[in-house]
């Protein structure tokens, strides 16, 4: 069983919580308070962090949280330190028994990075500030092209 949960996360803004029987990971923690919150109401064993991209308000948190658990931190070829699984596109990996592939979507920004499963048919898509319910993200480092083609990428994933 997967279950996938969004913490809020500031106003605006959620951090993305996946859970298997194997224990669970999360996606781009901007803050750590809520996130460690629940970890803790729920007895849930952290085992890893993904991020998408460098901004503040995904990133914020992951130091706060490494100093209360030993765990690797994967994400893009950027400049946060805290970082140490470097991946980049049609990079391969399992976790927690879900088999992830990491899908460069540069735009919002350049180093910005999906990780995407098929899942048995049940896909799942962490795609941080690329793609929204609503919309997409705003063009901050990348050109409006690279956007265009970042979501032409993720349209086809079904």
């Amino acid at each position: 069983m997967i279950n996938i949960e969004p913490i809020e996360a500031f106003s605006d803004n959620y951090i993305w919580l996946l859970t298997t029987n194997e224990g669970s990971l999360v996606v781009d923690p901007g803050e750590s308070n809520s996130l460690l919150k629940t970890l803790k109401e729920n007895d849930l064993d952290l085992k890893a962090i993904l991020i998408t991209h460098h901004h503040y308000d995904h990133t914020g948190g992951i130091e706060e949280i490494l100093s209360e658990k030993s765990i690797d931190v994967y994400g893009p070829n950027n400049d946060v330190d805290l970082i140490n699984v470097r991946v980049s596109s049609a990079s391969k990996l399992k976790l927690l028994g879900i088999e992830f592939e990491v899908i460069e979507i540069p735009g919002h920004t350049l180093d910005h990075i999906a990780f995407f499963s098929e899942n048995n048919g049940n896909p799942i898509l962490f795609c941080g500030d690329t793609l929204f319910a609503g919309g997409c993200g705003r063009v901050f480092e990348g050109t409006f092209e690279q956007m265009y083609n970042s979501l032409s990428i993720l349209k086809k994933l079904r």
